[in-house]
Parts: C-alpha cells; structure tokens; sequence
C-alpha cells in the first residue's frame, strides 16, 4: 500500500493532467463485480482504476454526417482529425500516471484512448472504459450505451490506467445523466437502438451499429443530438 506522501505524489500529479475529467475508482469498492474482473485479468494486483476524459467540441461534431457524396469534401474528416489529437493526450495521461506508479515500484497498465483489444466474436473490448467510467463517478451509461457526463454529455473520449496504487476516489457519486429523452433512439439510421426496459441501462445492437459505422465510415449521431451538456 502506498505511504501518504506517495499517494499525494500521485495525486498532484493528476491535478496536473491535461484531461478534462478525471476519476478514480478503487477496486476493493467493487469486489466481484465485472469490473474487478477485468482489471485483475489485465494486472493481477491491481488496486485502482484511473479514468481520464476530454470533450469532443460540439462545434465539430455539429458537422459530422455519415451522409457523404462521392468526390465531395467529408467535414467527417475534421471530427478525424479532432479525435486523433484528443486520443493522444488521453493516452499520454494515462502513460504518465502509469509512469509515476512505476517510479514508486508499482506495476500500471495504461490502456490507449484507441486500440484497445476488441473481441469481435461479441464487439467487446477487453476493457470497458465507459463501466470504469461510471465506477469512477465520472458519468452514467445512458439510453445511447455511451458515457454520459455531466458537463459534456457524451461527447468524451475516454482512456484508463490499471495501477498497484490504491489511489482515493476523487469523485462522488454521479447523479443526473441520460433523461430518457429518446432522441438517440429516434435518430439511429439503423435503429441499433430501443428503449431500455426497467433496470438495464441501455439496449444496443452492437452488430447494426458496427456495420453501419464501418460502411458509412463514421457515424455520431446519437452522440451529436444528446441535449445533456449542451
């Protein structure tokens, strides 16, 4: 376990990353839970999960369409070039918290902001960002099965990092999120969507989604009209 000295040693820093949310989930809080199982099958010991995310501007995502014309310029290729930039600094706080872990003599994980591997047999990353999300208080998952935050909506990017230090929680509990507006399920082109019934979160055909994304190359939509953070 961490002495108090390195635990503020690891906290300043994150006072200091370039994100603009961060979360700490504390494993020991969610014994047997999925989560728990994940990160120990990724770094066995693990004590904590570290949660960063920044915000995808609405002003770009308000021009993304997955209607394009042949030969016409994709104002897609801004939100492109927009994520690439947010993916980098995400996966930089996540390299810098692992490092700072490493320095002190515990082993971290950092998992990308994109990469992460996927099984494709069920569309599941090996990792879910938006459930370590949840658990670290930085959103709830909402009727589009993306994280929704308070202050962004679900227009986040996410990255994690798996350390050996049992860091403290920096967030309470979430409340608000998803309003159940439905405007994500109205707007799916291939109604991937439906209302949830009572106690689940989201349903989503992974399946639809993924293919229409693929084909269209590219797809927000449900991300692009969601009214929380706006």
């Amino acid at each position: 376990m961490l002495s108090e000295r390195e635990s503020v040693d690891i906290a300043d820093l994150l006072q200091e990353i370039e994100a603009d949310v961060v979360g700490i989930a504390r494993l020991s809080d969610f014994k047997g839970s999925k989560l728990e199982e994940t990160a120990l099958r990724l770094l066995p010991e693990a004590r904590s999960v570290v949660v960063f995310g920044m915000e995808v501007y609405p002003e770009i995502l308000d021009l993304a369409s997955p209607e394009t014309v042949m030969g016409a310029a994709s104002l897609n290729d801004l939100l492109v070039s927009n994520a690439d930039f947010i993916n980098g600094r995400l996966t930089k706080a996540a390299y810098d918290v692992a490092r700072a872990s490493r320095n002190l003599g515990l082993k971290a994980l950092p998992l990308p902001a994109t990469g992460c591997p996927l099984d494709s047999r069920f569309l599941g990353s090996v990792f879910s960002y938006k459930h370590a999300g949840e658990a670290a208080g930085v959103g709830k998952i909402g009727w589009n099965s993306m994280l929704i935050t308070p202050d962004f909506g679900p227009r986040v990017r996410l990255a994690c990092c798996l350390t050996e230090a049992e860091l403290q929680p920096v967030n309470g509990q979430i409340t608000g999120g998803c309003n159940g507006c439905g405007l994500c399920i109205d707007v799916c082109p291939v109604r991937a969507l439906s209302m949830p019934p009572d106690g689940e979160p989201y349903i989503i055909n992974k399946f639809a989604c993924s293919t229409y994304y693929s084909a269209a190359g590219g797809c927000s939509e449900c991300v692009r009209v969601c009214p929380i953070g706006r």
